[in-house]
């Protein structure tokens, strides 16, 4: 969805590759964590995002049993479409949900 929408998206779940190319591009803006696999999982991409960019914000899509995943700036429900515009104010752009 966001791919149609004209936003570049790099997933780091079991993708080693796609960490070392996350170090290699300075200028991320916002981070989104999917609602997919286990909170402990979740909380770990939370906490090593946090270490490697501290300045950039995280947004949570939860499931409906998980209100709030630690460590993210932004906890919303991954089938509420209010985190489109979230997205589209952390990265500047108008909106167009």
């Amino acid at each position: 969805m966001l791919r149609a929408k004209g936003y570049e998206v790099v997933t780091i779940i079991g993708n080693e590759a796609a960490k070392l190319v996350l170090d290699l591009c300075p200028g991320w803006n916002l981070f989104i964590v999917g609602h997919c696999g286990p909170n402990e999982a979740r909380e770990e991409i939370v906490s090593w995002l946090k270490t490697k960019f501290p300045a950039v914000p995280i947004l949570a899509l939860n499931p409906p049993t998980t209100l709030v995943l630690h460590g993210a700036d932004y906890n919303v429900k991954h089938d509420d479409k209010l985190w489109l515009p979230l997205v589209a104010r952390a990265l500047g752009r108008p909106s167009a949900a």
